[in-house]
């Protein structure tokens, strides 16, 4: 549910963030979703398999929170870095 919405900010975000790059906004915003899920789903495959049997064999609450959230940061961190990177590039043309 939480990743759902982090996805549809960084959309949103990404739309309104389009007109700055000269990029049509539909296709910037899809994009920017299909970046926020990518990065999502490598910290998944990645990451979480270990951090799932270690916080299974401690009971840690900051490995529970790991394994359960911090894949939609992930998400969003990588989306955010990658829209400022492009729209830097593209201001300096």
């Amino acid at each position: 549910m939480l990743g759902s919405i982090a996805a549809a900010l960084v959309g949103i975000w990404f739309y309104n963030t389009a007109a700055r790059s000269s990029r049509p906004a539909v296709s910037w915003a899809v994009s920017g979703v299909v970046v926020y899920f990518l990065a999502a789903l490598l910290w998944t495959l990645a990451i979480t398999p270990g951090a799932a049997d270690a916080a299974s064999h401690s009971q840690s609450a900051v490995l529970i929170f790991i394994v359960r959230y911090v894949y939609i940061g992930f998400g969003v961190l990588v989306a955010v870095l990658l829209n400022g990177w492009l729209n830097k590039s593209t201001d300096s043309k």
